[in-house]
């Protein structure tokens, strides 16, 4: 376990632009130290030329480094996170993963019970509970100012061109992107499950309207359901707008 006062060592695996953010974010906090990074491009192909902290090309070779490490952040593609997770958790690290922690229910339950059996933490990023209307929004459901709660409606409307699904990329593919609920709307997902509590029942119709030259998945869905709690609600989104 990582000391109250220890200043806490983090690696990032997957310099991407969220990745980038992560190791910023790192190095600017005084009680972080940024001491590995991972990724198959080279420091010069990322722009990393001048940050002095070594680069591995796989989460294998970092964590047999021997680097006295205490985080490792995921932000590698969708379909990677789950195993990246269980490697650092295997090694006994604590895991920041960016969203989705699995893109399949059991590959998120063996991270769990993974993290349990070696007493380490796992972080799923899902930063939209931290901000201020959804702290107030939470507070009021807890306070239960709204009173009962009957019927909820999660509209999730925008719009990815052709442009943000570049060939070659792992977005768009169904292995490593997952679909549009995975990189796009899990937040809102997190944020109704968080507030509304979890759900059954459930029944969907999905259809690709604007993306069927580009993604392997639906671009759009109608999901409606119950709430364990009582209640019930619907899904609608859609990246075709």
């Amino acid at each position: 376990m990582i000391e109250s006062d220890a200043v806490i060592k983090f690696a990032v695996v997957g310099l991407g632009h969220i990745g980038k953010r992560h190791a910023t974010m790192v190095q600017e906090h005084p009680e972080a130290e940024l001491v590995a990074l991972v990724d198959v491009m080279s420091k010069e192909d990322l722009g990393l030329s001048d940050l002095d902290v070594p680069l591995f090309p796989d989460v294998e070779s970092m964590l047999s480094a021997g680097i006295d490490l205490d985080v490792v952040n995921i932000c590698t593609a969708n379909g990677l996170h789950s195993a990246q997770a269980l490697k650092a958790l295997e090694h006994k690290k604590h895991v920041v993963v960016e969203k989705p922690l699995g893109l399949y229910t059991a590959n998120c339950e063996q991270v769990i019970s993974t993290a349990l059996n070696v007493s380490r933490q796992v972080f799923c990023v899902m930063q939209n509970r931290y901000s201020p209307p959804s702290i107030w929004l939470k507070g009021l459901m807890d306070e239960k100012k709204l009173g009962e709660i009957n019927m909820v409606q999660l509209n999730c409307y925008w719009n990815r061109g052709d442009q943000y699904y570049k060939k070659g990329s792992w977005k768009g593919t169904k292995e490593m992107d997952g679909g549009s609920l995975f990189t796009q709307f899990s937040h809102f997902i997190d944020m109704m499950y968080w507030l509304f509590g979890d759900i059954t029942d459930i029944n969907a119709r999905f259809e690709n309207f604007g993306h069927k030259d580009s993604t392997e998945f639906e671009d759009s869905g109608f999901v409606t359901f119950k709430f364990v709690n009582g209640g019930m609600g619907s899904l609608n989104y859609s990246t075709a707008v």
